[in-house]
């Protein structure tokens, strides 16, 4: 992990990035004022409920959106480059050789009529110099080294001849074939056992280190955010509601929704009959609340929240949060803890 970037300068820098979906129903505000950096050599978490907006920021910033979607407003930045008002062309050159995608469903992303080979030397052949002797050499390289055994013999097999860990890890070799300073890893390890989970995240923490790539980890599991990421954006109904630094947010959470997803988390030492659920469900965003959009299923909210949107402000070191009532949740936590400790 690489938390010292006062002196650098970002990878990505994202700033009210706003994604819209025009629907026969009305426009989707699936993404709406987004902002984040990503420095070199960092892993920054994007954690939140499924629907959130976390994967189309992901797709906006690699501008891999369908028909349907838009980029309505705001800034990318990459490598010094506007992301907005590049070509196309160039944007397809930057895909997979400087920003790469390991997608959530390997079974889908991957191509069934292709071998696993194919499809990871037709990127380095897009991307680098090389004939396909040499690609192939490069291919059977990089399974070795994401841990698929006998690479010689897998690269010449198809997708479904692979077991749901082989395939992810498969998925990782192709994002990283042409050594990407940008990894987007959206929910690499659901639907993977927790020994398999553990394997890919220490793989991506290892191949991250000798490739120096920065990743963007999107997921809605607190527990991979608290093991691999450095900074964490916690998004709900398409906003930022909390941006901090790992160890801060899991410390000092200053967002009634970032508190709920950590009770919400099973404790070991714990002998609790029930989990703990945020109550309600996550609004529809054809239909979002006025004021703070988290003030439906919020214990704190008041009249101020229903009709004003709180900002996101600085509420400590590198620490924001967008919420109007931070002094009664800071008593609820002193609460629960000294309950805890008692």
């Amino acid at each position: 992990m690489n938390n010292n970037n006062n002196n650098k300068k970002p990878l990505l820098r994202v700033k009210d990035l706003r994604t819209y979906f025009h629907t026969e129903d009305g426009i989707v505000k699936a993404v709406d004022g987004v902002s984040f950096e990503v420095y070199p050599g960092e892993t920054l978490g994007i954690v939140g409920e499924s629907g959130c907006g976390k994967s189309v920021t992901a797709l906006s910033i690699m501008r891999l959106l369908d028909e349907k979607g838009e980029i309505a407003g705001g800034e990318i930045e990459f490598d010094n480059m506007n992301v907005l008002t590049t070509h196309e062309n160039k944007m397809r050159t930057l895909r997979g050789n400087e920003m790469a995608m390991i997608f959530q469903e390997p079974m889908t992303a991957l191509n069934p009529v292709y071998t696993v080979g194919d499809q990871i030397m037709e990127a380095i052949l897009l991307h680098q110099d090389v004939d396909e002797k040499k690609a192939r050499e490069l291919a059977i390289d990089m399974l070795r080294k994401v841990g698929i055994p006998e690479p010689e013999k897998r690269i010449d097999e198809y997708p479904h001849e692979l077991s749901g860990g082989m395939r992810q890890r498969a998925m990782i070799a192709m994002s990283l074939s042409c050594n990407p300073k940008l990894l987007f890893a959206d929910e690499p390890t659901t639907a993977l056992d927790v020994t398999i989970q553990a394997q890919i995240l220490e793989l991506m923490k290892e191949l991250q280190d000798e490739y120096g790539m920065s990743i963007i980890m999107i997921t809605h599991d607190l527990g991979v955010i608290a093991e691999v990421t450095d900074r964490v954006v916690v998004m709900y109904a398409g906003k930022v509601v909390e941006y901090a630094d790992v160890n801060t947010l899991f410390k000092e959470p200053r967002h009634p929704y970032s508190w709920g997803l950590m009770n919400a988390i099973p404790r070991l030492d714990e002998e609790k009959e029930k989990l703990y659920n945020i109550p309600g469900v996550v609004p529809d965003p054809l239909d979002f609340p006025e004021g703070c959009r988290f003030n439906t299923r919020c214990p704190h909210a008041t009249d101020k929240c229903k009709t004003e949107e709180p900002p996101l402000e600085k509420v400590g070191e590198r620490h924001f949060a967008a919420c109007w009532h931070i002094d009664k949740l800071l008593e609820e936590i002193k609460r629960v803890r000294e309950g805890e400790s008692a």
